[in-house]
């Protein structure tokens, strides 16, 4: 709700339509100043950064105000891995997602953050969860990217990660490139070596 309401609340001021399609399609899961680069391209550089920062003051204020949901059942699955002795790491566009996971409980669950001031190149890109696993010290196939945007999913494949998607919500087509499909972490089965073949 935090992001939606933030994309939806700049994009009515700065006269551009905004909905749940535009946001899955051509938002979820990029850097915000790309994603507006594509969708404001005849504006000039200054009104597009302009934008970019007002998008993050509102969703910055949403967060203070409590406007997020914790997917319960995903920090539960981060919990139990972890304790199996699983490193994980998260890899996400916002330049937050420190903020953020501190604000939902989870910013000790990580071995290695990276967040969208990290890379030079966002999503579809596949740097960022390059970047995440050299962190870990890791090799591409010793990994598995877990992610609910199309763009996060092109990406993994890109990197040549096994991926996961979850689709929350919309039709399973959108995240058709990932090599599974579960409708949310608790779905992922924790003694199944056939899942991750």
């Amino acid at each position: 709700p935090a992001h939606m309401d933030a994309w939806g609340r700049m994009f009515r001021e700065y006269g551009y339509p905004f909905d749940a399609h535009i946001y899955e399609q051509r938002l979820d899961g990029r850097p915000r100043v790309e994603a507006l680069q594509a969708i404001m391209s005849g504006e000039p550089p200054e009104r597009i950064a302009e934008a970019a920062r007002v998008k993050n003051d509102y969703f910055l204020e949403n967060l203070e105000k409590g406007l997020f949901s914790r997917f319960e059942s995903s920090a539960a699955f981060v919990r139990a891995w972890r304790s199996r002795g699983v490193r994980m790491a998260t890899a996400s566009s916002s330049v937050n997602v420190h903020l953020i996971l501190d604000t939902i409980g989870l910013i000790d669950a990580f071995d290695v953050i990276v967040g969208g001031n990290d890379v030079r190149y966002g999503k579809p890109e596949p740097e960022i969860f390059l970047k995440a696993a050299r962190a870990m010290e890791l090799g591409i196939a010793d990994c598995a990217v877990f992610e609910d945007a199309v763009a996060g999913v092109t990406a993994a494949k890109a990197g040549g990660f096994f991926c996961v998607g979850i689709l929350r919500n919309g039709e399973r087509r959108k995240l058709a490139a990932a090599d599974r499909i579960v409708a949310d972490l608790g779905d992922i089965p924790s003694n199944d070596p056939a899942f991750w073949t």
